[in-house]
């Protein structure tokens, strides 16, 4: 018999199950994109079979899925269950702790998917409300200080797909400011500035901000 999940009410994941979860995504970080959506579809498999309709770590089994399918060019079967872990953790958020930080992170890779499939004004809705909830988590915990300027690159470059140039400006703006800020205490953020400057000089280059753009770029 499975031991519950503090404070769940619902049996806690067996080791085997968290292995290939965690496998999943360390053959994904190696680049073995094969491997990783094999092992993600048994996590998934599992949990369909295993855990509740209404479940974080089924909503996180779904966000890795969805980026897994997307990473191997599978992006139209990417979208459903990347759409089923945005609404599980809506559902969730108000009465589980990590739904809302897991929803946001499901907004974000949903957003990039739609963008990719060019369905673009529903890709700027998701990123604008993953980057709300970034900026309401990290106002009380600064851990998501680097989640917030990575929502915002992805917030400009979405309003820049758009035709919305001079709206991409200013997320691009705070996300150098925010990356800067981070870096200057801890250089792991070094590269997350760099490629948040070279953002804002595609920015800039779309504005015919030439002498701008060259700095960054």
């Amino acid at each position: 018999m499975l031991a519950l999940a503090p404070g769940t009410g619902v049996a806690a994941i067996p080791t085997e199950v968290q292995g290939w979860f965690d496998s999943a995504k360390a053959a994904a970080a190696k680049g073995d994109s094969a491997e990783a959506l094999r092992l993600q579809k048994q996590v998934v498999a599992w949990v369909q079979a295993n855990r509740p309709a209404l479940d974080v770590f089924r909503a996180r089994a779904l966000i890795n899925l969805g980026n897994f399918l997307s990473g191997v060019g599978q992006k139209q079967e990417a979208l459903p269950p990347s759409e089923e872990a945005v609404r599980i953790l809506r559902q969730l958020e108000g009465s589980q702790p990590d739904a809302r930080r897991f929803l946001a992170i499901a907004l974000n890779n949903l957003s990039k998917l739609l963008g990719d499939l060019g369905r673009r004004q529903e890709a700027l809705a998701s990123i604008e409300e993953a980057v709300k909830i970034y900026r309401e988590l990290a106002k009380t915990n600064p851990a998501f200080l680097n989640d917030l300027a990575a929502s915002l690159t992805n917030l400009g470059i979405s309003y820049s797909e758009l035709g919305r140039r001079q709206e991409a400006l200013a997320p691009a703006e705070e996300a150098v400011k925010l990356n800067r800020e981070l870096a200057m205490t801890n250089p792991a953020f070094l590269n997350d500035l760099a490629g948040s400057l070279n953002n804002l000089g595609i920015r800039y280059s779309e504005l015919a901000r030439h002498p701008e753009a060259i700095r960054f770029h």
